[in-house]
């Protein structure tokens, strides 16, 4: 096989037939989901005025705003392009890698003992069952089971985000806007589920004297953002290890970070999550999370409450539904941060700013 270089860190499809098909795939996301996105999200809020007329009062429960709106033709169009094209992502993402699977996992045996920076991670990993039970956004083998999850998972954020992510833009966007500890002092720095590391990067970027950490529960992630910061010539540290228990030592972070974690876990597993960053942040640390937005009080959005029930049903998502429903502000301020400020970011996602 010839290596075709690179789209930003990430390596290009195997052959020109593999990238004009994933390029099709990302076309089709970007030309309807958008726009079907709006005409369902018209159309749902009017089939909902029409019942609420006729019933003469309002749907409240989720089960009369999904019968309702499901009758909307658009809304299951919507539903099957969301689910198909989906589906089509991982399935080319994966039969081009797996073209040059050996290639590929020689790159990582030589990555691991390559810096700077350093990698751990051990075949031996006890995964909790919420985190094996199902694969995440029906990526097949989710992030721990296939060896290329990272190189899949890469590839197909690309396709997801519709090229606008090629080259980290939108986390490099995020990172450099997080407020700094009110001391200004930043020498460690932690980054979550980490994923493939380019929050990771981000940060490495933005704060090159810190010594900057990643961790994932999926060695095939954390292998994979190791070797994309070693070709990247960042020293950074990554390990597999959980959230909940990353193994840090009390206060050992100025500054802590996750990007799209929470909604991905049980409400429980979050609880003890915020727990975990409010014990390594030293006082006055940050930690900032980037997430989806949880249900404001007041403010009726039923196409995207219905399409939550979506992604929990049909884009192996099983725990959003309930963190989209939960008070979010107030499982940072019980796990101990004393003070918490949600920020809706125009055309980003909600961030929650915890400072201990």
């Amino acid at each position: 096989m010839v290596d075709r270089g690179r789209i930003g860190s990430m390596p290009a499809a195997t052959e020109r037939d593999d990238e004009s098909y994933l390029d099709f795939v990302q076309s089709l996301r970007g030309y309807t989901i958008g726009p079907l996105n709006a005409a369902a999200d018209s159309r749902a809020t009017a089939a909902m005025a029409r019942y609420e007329e006729r019933t003469g009062r309002l749907a409240t429960s989720m089960e009369e705003i999904r019968e309702v709106i499901d009758d909307v033709p658009v809304v299951a169009t919507l539903n099957r392009f969301m689910r198909t094209s989906q589906e089509m992502m991982w399935q080319g993402v994966i039969a081009t890698y797996r073209k040059r699977q050996d290639e590929l996992l020689a790159e990582l045996d030589r990555a691991d003992r390559s810096g700077p920076g350093t990698v751990q991670w051990s075949p031996s990993f006890a995964f909790p069952a919420y985190f094996t039970a199902h694969d995440y956004h029906i990526q097949p083998g989710s992030y721990h089971h296939d060896p290329l999850a990272g190189y899949i998972y890469h590839y197909g954020t690309k396709v997801f985000f519709t090229g606008r992510n090629d080259h980290d833009e939108m986390h490099e966007a995020m990172i450099d806007s997080i407020p700094l500890p009110a001391d200004g002092q930043v020498r460690r720095v932690l980054d979550i589920a980490c994923s493939v590391g380019q929050a990771t990067t981000a940060l490495k970027k933005r704060f090159p004297e810190a010594e900057v950490w990643g961790i994932d529960a999926g060695a095939p992630m954390v292998r994979y953002a190791h070797k994309r910061a070693v070709e990247m010539g960042l020293e950074i540290h990554f390990r597999q290890a959980l959230a909940e228990q990353t193994g840090f030592p009390d206060g050992a972070f100025d500054l802590a970070h996750s990007f799209l974690l929470f909604h991905e876990v049980p409400l429980a597993v979050g609880e003890q999550i915020a727990r975990e960053l409010c014990r390594v942040l030293r006082p006055g640390g940050v930690f900032a999370i980037h997430d989806l937005p949880t249900r404001e009080p007041n403010v009726r959005a039923p196409l995207r409450d219905y399409l939550t029930y979506f992604n929990r049903d049909d884009n192996g998502e099983p725990y959003i539904v309930d963190f989209t429903f939960s008070d979010f502000t107030a499982t940072l301020r019980r796990a101990g941060f004393s003070d918490v400020c949600r920020e809706q970011r125009s055309g980003g996602l909600p961030r929650w700013i915890a400072i201990k």
